[in-house]
């Protein structure tokens, strides 16, 4: 099959910022700031990025995260993100509020689309295509969705550049290509979803497998040698980049137990029921029917857009070129696979191919089905548009198919419907008490009559005098669907009617820099002191008050373990400040004569060795009241400083999580951290007075850190020179350096 790859003979600039409109007005509620984002957005990715930023404002690496689940490593979970560089550049120049992420989430958005667009033009030369395609991936019931998922838009806007460098790579025979893909997949990896760059390993295989059978069946050994070379460039180049991520894989993965490898059922959540296939069809029919899809609200639409579904089944009856029954092979079993445990596929991939078991929602599968059928569509659309006598027997035939359809679920729907009155014309203040009078039926009759009428109107244009103009007509049409159904959705699950303003104003009110924590019990932080203007979990981060609580599928399997297996030793705990001494040690042999009766917000429970070596120095259990006092000198993310004196030997408990890389010194002398209560840290106090410091250094992350960047901005070095030599244009890496040289000069002056 040939492909399209060298440079097209106009400009594209036209249709790129026709994205950037789309992008920004399609999601207007979110990039004029109307409304606030809500859900996992402001509940995970602003509290972690606003955290982030505060750390990189203050000259501190975000290394450690005191203040959510009694302390955790936010470096090492990946969807923070410490070592994205957008994140990295943002935090040391503007810093990040609520109003980063509005902003980010449209130009994410339209990365997207810019990204579809270019990887639509390898399958034909239009671009007029290529931009409906780049819409309707950006504008799709996938981005609609998962709006709250940032992570996972980062990562659904890297993909095309991915798929497209590293298909080129092969098309080309170009290193270069190879260097390119590796750059988007660091960012993937480090800004963006894990699952995604799983499920990319084996599209990898996949279009490698391809090209090397290929190469085999033409007896090209001078094809075969280059494609090895090519593949062990990227491969090499990166794992280096990736060098900080499998370091703090490696590090992590012994406290978090889903590293490991999930059982089944927990890896099965959220699928892609089958009845979703309905939103390819009526999306709006996701809204309030959590019950009838049986998955969560933000996995259950896949639109692309009714008319452009039409070219999309066209694809599946026509016929295909090898390359591309590969690539619809792949999608056929990414979408068979996102049903989960609906079919035997899932677990099947689950128990047999590896890193399946690493992540869970196999909805996510369904991107790659989504992201192939456009491709595949759009190839059709512009093979139709390339013939001087367009035959559109088939398109016709296709569009009434699914027209009859919709009327065959309205005409359903009117009769399960009752009845009732229709809640669409009722007079509504905002579209959130509109969304909440919705209901399955009268969604499908409301959405499912204003999708007649574009499919009238797509037939009416293919079958009258209009037919001339069908393509013009046809675009406008796919737009203005996708503008409808997104508008139809969007409320639901991207944003709440909360001010934007008032939050951002609110946050800024709110402590600055990294204060010593006040000296009250732990358990007095809850979330709720914090839930104002949509904030409703993770709120300790901002206003930096130590707490148990956490909202993050990133959690230590000994805190899920303290939570479910000894839930009053967990609560009493944390009826203590963050620094406190005792004497009431007991080794974990000892732990089944302990019961509520006799466990104390003074209970240490130690390991059966570290007991042997500390309790023979301690009086325990004594019936004397404890002398000493616990004053914090200093206090950051990665450093706590105290002064402490005590009238015996004791135990010196911080409530903070024990990772590797924490150290603590005794009047500048190393000392031994023991893990406490299966989670937290302690040390032994000796009598007197004395100063303990606790350090956060973790030297292999650092290191690793330092081989992902250096060879990054080697790579980029590379890049822009031959950019340079190649183009005989300065502008694009210029800017690019502008940018980073920039806002180093920035943070350090």
């Amino acid at each position: 099959m040939s492909f399209k790859t060298g440079k097209l003979s106009h400009s594209h600039f036209i249709y790129l910022f026709l994205l950037l409109l789309l992008s920004v007005f399609a999601y207007w509620q979110i990039s004029f700031l109307k409304y606030s984002v809500t859900h996992d957005m402001i509940n995970c990715w602003i509290p972690w990025r606003y955290y982030i930023s505060e750390c990189f404002q203050n000259h501190i690496f975000p290394f450690w995260n005191p203040y959510q689940q009694l302390g955790y490593p936010i470096h090492a979970d990946l969807q923070g993100p410490s070592w994205y560089l957008e994140s990295i550049l943002l935090s040391i120049t503007t810093g990040q509020t609520n109003y980063t992420l509005h902003f980010l989430f449209v130009f994410y958005v339209f990365i997207a689309g810019m990204g579809m667009y270019f990887l639509s033009l390898c399958f034909h030369n239009n671009k007029m295509v290529a931009f409906l395609i780049g819409a309707s991936y950006m504008l799709g019931g996938f981005f609609v969705g998962h709006v709250q998922h940032f992570y996972a838009i980062i990562g659904a806007a890297w993909l095309p550049y991915i798929i497209l460098n590293y298909y080129k790579m092969f098309v080309e025979k170009s290193y270069l290509r190879a260097l390119y893909a590796a750059i988007f997949v660091f960012f993937n990896l480090t800004g963006g979803n894990h699952t995604f760059t799983i499920i990319l390993i084996y599209l990898f295989i996949t279009i490698f497998g391809y090209f090397i059978f290929s190469a085999i069946r033409e007896k090209n050994k001078k094809d075969i040698i280059q494609f090895l070379k090519l593949n062990l460039l990227f491969g090499f180049v990166t794992l280096v980049f990736a060098s900080v991520v499998l370091v703090a894989f490696y590090q992590t993965t012994p406290y978090i137990a889903r590293l490991s490898g999930m059982i089944y059922k927990h890896a099965a959540v959220c699928p892609l029921s089958p009845q979703s296939l309905l939103s390819l069809l009526l999306p709006f029919s996701t809204i309030n029917s959590v019950d009838f899809f049986n998955t969560d609200q933000s996995m259950c639409n896949v639109y692309v857009g009714i008319i452009t579904l039409v070219f999309i089944l066209l694809a599946f009856i026509n016929k295909k070129q090898p390359f591309e029954k590969v690539l619809f092979a792949f999608a056929i079993i990414c979408l068979v696979a996102s049903f989960g445990a609906y079919t035997p596929v899932h677990k099947f991939l689950f128990h047999y191919f590896p890193l399946i078991n690493r992540f869970r929602f196999p909805s996510y599968f369904s991107l790659f089905s989504i992201l192939i059928f456009l491709l595949l569509g759009g190839k059709q659309l512009a093979l139709m548009l390339s013939e001087t006598e367009i035959n559109f027997k088939k398109l016709l035939r296709i569009a009434f198919i699914i027209a009859l359809s919709l009327l065959t679920l309205v005409i359903i729907a009117f009769v399960k419907n009752q009845g009732q009155p229709f809640f669409f014309f009722n007079k509504f203040n905002t579209i959130f008490d509109f969304l909440r009078s919705a209901s399955l039926y009268q969604n499908i009759i409301f959405q499912g009559t204003i999708q007649l009428l574009l499919l009238g109107l797509f037939i009416a244009t293919l079958t009258t005098s209009l037919k001339k103009h069908w393509i013009n007509i046809t675009s406008i049409l796919i737009v203005l669907d996708l503008f409808i159904a997104l508008q139809l959705n969007i409320a639901y699950v991207g944003f709440s009617p909360n001010s934007p303003k008032e939050l951002h104003d609110y946050i800024l009110t709110l402590p600055k820099h990294f204060p010593i924590p006040p000296n009250n019990n732990i358990i007095e932080n809850t979330e709720e002191i914090g839930q104002k203007h949509g904030l409703y979990r993770n709120t300790s981060i901002f206003h930096k008050r130590i707490s148990a609580g956490v909202f993050n599928s990133y959690a230590f399997k000994n805190y899920a373990m303290l939570v479910d297996s000894f839930p009053h030793l967990f609560i009493v705990m944390q009826n203590n400040p963050l620094l406190y001494f005792s004497d009431h040690i007991y080794s974990n042999s000892e732990i089944s004569k302990l019961d509520s009766a006799t466990t104390t917000n003074k209970t240490i429970i130690l390991s059966d060795h570290d007991y042997k070596t500390i309790a023979p120095q301690i009086e325990k259990n004594n019936p004397e009241p404890l002398k000493g006092n616990i004053t914090i000198i200093s206090f950051t993310p990665n450093e706590i400083k105290i002064k402490a004196n005590a009238s015996q030997n004791q135990l010196l408990t911080i409530l903070q999580s024990y990772y590797d890389g924490w150290q603590v010194y005794i009047d500048n002398q190393p000392a031994k951290i023991s893990v406490s209560n299966y989670l937290t840290m302690s040390v032994l106090f000796p009598k007197g007075e004395h100063e303990v410091r606790f350090l956060y250094k973790n030297s292999a992350i650092i290191k690793a850190a330092n081989i992902s960047y250096v060879s990054f901005f080697a790579v980029l070095i590379l890049l822009s020179y031959v950019w340079i030599k190649k183009n005989k244009n300065y502008w694009a890496p210029a800017v690019i350096w502008v940018i980073l040289i920039g806002s180093t000069l920035y943070y350090f002056m």
